[in-house]
């Protein structure tokens, strides 16, 4: 028996300002001027360093990486990771209880 993957469906900011358009009687370009206003805005507040709460969907947080060590795949050999920075996303409650 062959098992066939399939992917879900991916809405994308085309998708989304589609349907931000019809729902509040905008045309496309503004739609996506706002989704693409809003991403930018999210992107400097997690810059800064801040966190980001959109309520019902989740929060968005930069959080620090420790230096690890670890193997490249290739070769076997250990590399050092270093510390870093990267963003977490914590599902809301609401959204979480959903699922």
């Amino acid at each position: 028996m062959t098992k066939i993957a399939t992917k879900p469906a991916t809405a994308g900011i085309a998708e989304l300002s589609a349907a931000l358009a019809d729902q509040h009687d905008l045309t496309k370009a503004k739609a996506k001027a706002i989704l693409d206003s809003l991403r930018d805005q999210m992107v400097e507040t997690l810059l800064k360093g801040d966190r980001v709460n959109l309520f019902g969907l989740g929060t968005f947080e930069v959080r620090a990486t420790k230096e690890k060590m670890g193997r490249n795949p290739k070769t076997g050999e250990s590399i050092k990771i270093p510390a870093g920075r990267k963003v977490t996303f914590k599902v809301a409650k609401g959204l979480k209880d959903q699922m």
